[in-house]
């Protein structure tokens, strides 16, 4: 464990925009999308508000999306750590279907996750509520095995759950907060506790 009274931060970016077929926005858990070039431009200002920063590790989800987000922050300076657990929500059936398509498609379905959006399973892939307690135990892991601090390049799902956790809120409420593609959320860790002190900052300069 890491010392006592020696505060840390912990830096959660959302990847950066991905490259959707036709630029129609999808469900996207799993499915293993790059970045677009409007999201490598992005990352690249995020690697230029990081590179002065004392970041110790970068951790990453291993799909492309993050991957990809986290190794233009870590230039050549660091390595990137992928993470599963950090990985997107798996929306299991729905994984790469528009909007309009599982309404159309799965209605029933759709209805049900809305009323009981923490625990529904879409067939085939986990509930909020699942992703929620793999993140968090990931989170502090990577806290207990690192120094210093700590950047995170995730997904909005995790970041929405790990907040849920934090603030003590339903996920559901989480969605009062914009997470944007590149945004950055700060958690600071001291004396064994984690505060959110910040979420989803896209004027990186706030942060």
């Amino acid at each position: 464990m890491n010392e006592f009274n020696k505060e840390r931060s912990i830096f959660l970016v959302r990847h950066c925009k991905p490259e959707f077929k036709d630029g129609i926005p999808i469900c996207v858990g799993k499915k293993d999308i790059p970045l677009s070039n409007e999201g490598i431009a992005h990352a690249k200002q995020l690697a230029d508000y990081f590179l002065n920063m004392n970041i110790n590790r970068i951790y990453s989800s291993h799909l492309k999306r993050a991957k990809k987000t986290a190794e233009i922050i870590a230039g050549s300076r660091l390595s990137v750590y992928i993470k599963y657990n950090f990985s997107e929500l798996d929306i299991g059936k729905w994984d790469g279907l528009s909007f309009e398509q599982v309404k159309l498609r799965y209605p029933e379905e759709y209805e049900k996750r809305g009323k009981d959006f923490e625990n529904y399973v879409v067939e085939g892939g986990e509930s909020m509520a699942m992703c929620r307690e793999r993140a968090i135990k990931e989170l502090h892991k990577s806290i207990d095995e690192s120094e210093g601090n700590i950047l995170i390049v995730t997904h909005a799902g995790v970041i929405r759950t790990i907040i849920s956790s934090l603030l003590g809120i339903s996920i559901i409420d989480t969605f009062e907060y914009k997470i944007d593609y590149g945004s950055i959320s700060l958690i600071t860790f001291n004396d064994n506790m984690l505060n959110l002190k910040k979420i989803g900052v896209t004027n990186y300069k706030e942060c």
